[in-house]
């Protein structure tokens, strides 16, 4: 799908590009009103982003004009205007929604959806055609049940492929489609990304899908009889309706932006340091009772810009007291000795905010290294090994490579860059590497926080029962007694990562309520689990037996009951042993008693922690692996 983005502040429109891009949207920007007006009348687009403030034509006359040229093309306006006032007069001049500055990603990619599907009521997140299955809530690709690594470019062919069965692709339309404005793709670009894709698609099971037309281009092979290979899924009801976003359903950034919005961030630091000067000389003239109203003017309009621009990297307070400095200076030049004494507070304030330079936050990195982990240990898992004893890790490196394990070796002063460039799926760390057990303590503490979320077995050549209690409390998983050999060592690294495989595990989730279903997607999909979303317990046993489950999340309270499905459950020999785990705004005894007695494995009370909803489901899935009925989450 193309979007268009018109953004005068550019490190914001990067920010808001990167997040489209990452969803496979081709992104067109324009700097200006005048510019995006230009771009919007001469090429077709699925939707238009649109600031309310630009030079050469304001968003609100952006609309006037191509609502008056009869160009329906969904409009959603970017505003740091917050007044009901300001959002009617952005709806009447023929914007279709708007998002206040600043605004989480998520949130914005759900209400993008939702007009788009507004002006395709069709449109489904979930389309499969044979035994492919395309995603786009997630920007996944499964060909029989295993994901298929695609480009950006081969993704959004097939989505324009799949989602438009019946119709031939020239090249020239796929390239005006799928192309941006700034990029200046060959001749003969549209046959090497097709030519990728058909081999991919073969080596994954789904040959001949995408046929040549001779003459006239590209499109989805149909059955000989006619009728489209195409099923599109009910999947898009899931998605978040304009009136149902809340700030608790969209708490993160994706984390694989992190990195990228701290390089803009670096680039474009500076720019804003400027503004926040401007602000600075123009309070110390109200200070001195000099500023003018044209300077006053000047000073609101740089807090204005920085409402959107600061909160685009999660600066959320210095976003806020940048809308605080822009109100009183919107009330005009003769302010109160206590605004003008606040304005001095809110300035020193936002600089101290502002010299935070924005860096990849801990959990964001630690998700993006479980992430890897995960790609890796479906391909070639990766071995750190922390030890100095250079004869031992040779030959741990020699017999984890016969596992297909690739193992490196680093120092204490190389460790934490070794992790931060490589993902190892496991670390293996020797407590007496520094000749300090305390040293190495320290280390496995700081490993096995949030800061690297990494499994870590311990050897050491210290056989103390204190020395076991103290690994076991550090969150050390396998405490080895050196001298020990190295095909001992390697088992224990696999087991290890079987238990990483959990990653890979299906769950289902039934819930009769919409938007907490879109929760739960939000806090499990960064962890790599594939899920089942299901609002409607009519189909729940044919979804059942058709997606095989790992885990079953259930509600309590639902038109057919949670309680009365988990009974169906423990009554069929087949899925009896199936953790089931409840979740339920009730926490009265009798309801929790209920639950258990039908045979529940766990149970949460709302609102979700997602922390502890993590713990309990990894804690549920690793028992199943280890102590029975692992073997599908193995295979």
């Amino acid at each position: 799908m193309k979007i268009l983005l018109v953004e005068d502040d550019r490190a914001a429109a990067e920010v808001l590009k990167n997040i489209l891009t990452h969803q496979h949207y081709t992104v067109d920007l324009a700097d200006d009103g005048e510019t995006g007006l230009s771009f919007a009348e001469m090429f077709a687009y699925d939707l238009i982003l649109l600031d309310i403030m630009l030079p050469k034509l304001d968003g609100l006359m952006f609309c006037r004009q191509l609502r008056a040229e009869k160009n329906d093309t969904p409009i959603l306006l970017l505003t740091a205007l917050d007044s009901s006032t300001s959002k009617v007069i952005g709806l009447d001049a023929g914007a279709n929604d708007y998002v206040v500055k600043p605004f989480e990603a998520n949130e914005l990619l759900a209400r993008i959806r939702a007009l788009v599907r507004q002006k395709s009521p069709a449109l489904s997140s979930v389309i499969e055609a044979g035994n492919v299955r395309l995603d786009s809530t997630s920007s996944k690709v499964t060909c029989n049940g295993q994901i298929l690594r695609l480009t950006a470019k081969e993704y959004a062919l097939l989505e324009q492929f799949m989602r438009n069965s019946h119709r031939i692709f020239s090249q020239e339309t796929l390239l005006d489609y799928l192309w941006s404005s700034e990029e200046i793709p060959l001749a003969n670009t549209v046959r090497a990304h097709i030519k990728a894709l058909r081999q991919k698609l073969k080596q994954a099971g789904a040959n001949d899908l995408i046929e040549t037309v001779y003459g006239q281009g590209y499109r989805l092979k149909l059955k000989e009889n006619g009728h489209s290979q195409v099923k599109h899924s009910a999947a898009t009801k899931l998605d978040l309706q304009p009136t149902q976003v809340d700030a608790t359903v969209v708490e993160r950034y994706q984390p694989q932006l992190s990195s990228a919005l701290a390089d803009i961030w670096k680039r474009f630091q500076p720019q804003y340091s400027d503004r926040i000067t401007i602000l600075e000389q123009n309070i110390t003239l109200l200070l001195a009772n000099t500023l003018t109203e044209e300077q006053a003017q000047q000073a609101q309009a740089s807090a204005h810009q920085l409402i959107g621009s600061l909160g685009s990297f999660g600066l959320v307070e210095a976003s806020r007291l940048c809308r605080e400095i822009e109100q009183i200076f919107r009330a005009g030049v003769k302010q109160s000795r206590a605004e003008v004494e606040r304005l001095s507070q809110l300035i020193v304030a936002l600089r101290q905010e502002l010299q935070r330079s924005v860096t990849i936050a801990p959990d964001a990195r630690a998700k993006r290294c479980h992430r890897q982990r995960f790609a890796n240990i479906k391909q070639q898992p990766h071995l750190l090994i922390v030890d100095l004893d250079v004869q031992l890790s040779q030959q741990l490196i020699n017999e984890a490579a016969i596992w297909g394990i690739q193992a490196l070796v680093a120092t204490l002063t190389e460790v934490r860059e070794a992790i931060a460039q490589n993902c190892p799926d496991v670390v293996l760390l020797d407590l007496g590497f520094s000749n300090s057990i305390e040293s190495g303590l320290e280390l496995l503490a700081e490993l096995t926080t949030n800061n690297w979320d990494v499994p870590v077995l311990v050897f050491s050549a210290v056989e103390d029962f204190a020395n076991r209690l103290k690994v076991a409390r550090l969150g050390g998983q396998i405490f080895l007694h050196k001298p020990v050999h190295p095909a001992s060592v390697i088992a224990a690294v696999i087991q290890v990562l079987q238990r990483s495989d959990i990653v890979q595990a299906k769950i289902m989730v039934v819930d009769d309520d919409p938007q907490m279903l879109d929760i739960l997607r939000t806090l499990l999909e960064p962890w790599g689990f594939e899920l089942t979303l299901l609002n409607d317990c009519a189909s729940f046993w044919e979804i059942l037996n058709a997606f095989n489950p790992d885990l079953l999340i259930l509600d309590v309270q639902m038109p057919l009951s949670g309680i009365e499905l988990c009974q169906v459950v423990r009554n069929d020999l087949h899925w009896n042993q199936l953790p089931v785990l409840f979740l339920s705004v009730h926490k009265d005894a009798e309801t929790v008693n209920r639950v258990f007695a039908a045979g529940a494995d766990d149970y949460l009370s709302k609102p979700i922690q997602g922390p502890e909803l993590i713990a309990r489901i990894m804690n549920r899935l690793e028992r199943t692996l280890t102590f029975g009925n692992g073997s599908k989450l193995r295979s």
